[in-house]
């Protein structure tokens, strides 16, 4: 199995990464939101549904942009700036088309045995690695620093939960482990970066360049952030590798 890591798009076009996404051939994509406006979510659903018509599977999380936007919630940031809008503006726009309001509305309040609101429960390659390499999907993380949102409701906190120090990481690998899962796929903070836990190491923290490669060992725990498709870039994991005994992932950028 081969799955495409993207998210955090804030207004960003689409077509690109389709077209780079064509040369990787994925089966899986996996979307951690944010997508702002409605041009990319449309975008978005015209890729998804060619997908799923060649019978491949997206996966989709909701962003903390996501919810704000849908709720109405007036929140400030650098990509917000720097696409020109406000949260307000961008709601309004929303509530217009009322397609992308139904995709953004059901994204951010779906429920499922696998899926709650904000995350879903996967295992890479089942067929491969059986029950193995249990996967969480989510925007944010589990536990971490909250100070872009001070006071942030317990209902959407997970949504804003960033990992910015090694302490973060320690508590969100805890949090991971209770809870049986070998990787967290991520979006939020906008950079690329893996993170490990290894039992003999402790933590690593990984800043990989366009093509970096990691092996997504068993004796660890990993923390994925493909980065932000809004700067370009994009991550791999490919299960397929013959002589590997263990996925492959790869940062890549458009």
């Amino acid at each position: 199995m081969k799955y495409a890591l993207l998210g955090d798009f804030h207004g960003s076009e689409v077509k690109e990464l389709e077209a780079a996404l064509s040369h990787e051939n994925p089966d899986v994509l996996i979307c951690t939101g944010d997508f702002d406006q409605t041009r990319t979510i449309h975008q978005f659903m015209d890729m998804e549904n060619r997908y799923k018509a060649a019978g491949k599977r997206v996966i989709r999380v909701p962003g903390n942009h996501d919810h704000a936007i849908l709720t109405d919630l007036g929140i400030t940031s650098g990509t917000l700036t720097m696409q020109g809008k406000t949260s307000h503006e961008l709601h309004n726009e929303l509530k217009k088309d009322m397609d992308a309001w139904l995709y953004i509305d059901k994204l951010v309040n779906s429920r499922g045995p696998r899926h709650t609101n904000n995350r879903v429960r996967i295992f890479l390659d089942e067929e491969r690695f059986g029950k193995y390499y249990q996967t969480i999907v989510i925007h944010g993380a589990y536990a971490g620093d909250l100070s872009s949102y001070p006071g942030c409701p317990e209902t959407i906190r997970d949504l804003w939960t960033r990992l910015r120090t090694q302490r973060d990481h320690q508590e969100n690998f805890k949090v991971m482990n209770q809870k049986g899962y070998k990787v967290m796929i991520r979006g939020h903070d906008h950079e690329a970066v893996y993170v490990y836990q290894d039992p003999d190491k402790g933590i690593n923290v990984c800043k990989p360049g366009t093509n970096s490669e990691y092996e997504l060992l068993k004796n660890r725990e990993h923390t994925i952030n493909p980065g932000a498709l809004f700067d370009g870039s994009f991550a791999i994991i490919d299960t397929t590798v013959p002589w590997k005994t263990a996925p492959i992932l790869k940062y890549l950028k458009l």
